[in-house]
């Protein structure tokens, strides 16, 4: 692939312009690849909303979903493939909510609850992949429940300020979070 041979030539050169040890050559190599795979997602993301018309809205959605989902944790698939296919569905879906689902406050307020409430007592959700100890547990459910405050925060704010499109779209990642959770917790108990 592209993006293995083109690391592997940055990482080269990184170890003979000396930016690099050479003991670090692989952990460079690793942080290139995810670098290329998050700059790939992104643009998909973007050309998603492109089609569908919705582009700050896709774009409002990565932004409540990352950095919830990366403390909470959830369902991985097992290859970096499966897990852009399955990226690309979760966007078209939630663009799907987005512009589909009749969406009022008192709507938006129960699923908030309800949701909230599940995504709270969930976090953080190890993969088999890796798992977490017990400093890692209170460490990611800690900054996990800091981050769902925050987005549940500028929910409601926005929900004030009659910004509704902004709030549907943290609140559809926060669905899409919580099925994630879910769907790890599942596969975590018939994994044992």
């Amino acid at each position: 692939m592209i993006k293995f041979r083109l690391s592997h030539r940055i990482a080269d050169s990184f170890v003979k312009n000396e930016v690099i040890a050479c003991e670090d050559k692989d952990v460079c190599i690793y942080g290139l690849e995810q670098g290329f795979l998050m700059v790939v997602n992104v643009v998909t993301t973007i050309l998603i909303g492109l089609v569908f018309r919705m582009v700050w809205q896709s774009i409002a959605f990565m932004m409540a979903y990352i950095p919830l989902r990366i403390y909470a944790g959830g369902y991985h698939t097992k290859t970096q493939l499966r897990c852009y296919l399955f990226s690309i569905l979760l966007i078209v879906s939630a663009l799907l909510g987005i512009k589909l689902i009749i969406w009022t406050s008192t709507i938006c307020f129960i699923v908030l609850f309800v949701i909230g409430t599940s995504i709270f007592f969930l976090v953080p959700v190890e993969d088999r992949n890796k798992p977490l100890d017990k400093i890692e547990v209170k460490v990611y459910r800690r900054r996990a429940r800091i981050v769902l405050g925050f987005e549940v925060i500028i929910l409601l704010s926005m929900i004030i300020l009659g910004w509704c499109q902004v709030s549907i779209c943290i609140l559809v990642a926060l669905i899409a979070l919580n099925c994630m959770l879910v769907f790890g917790k599942i596969r975590n108990k018939i994994s044992k």
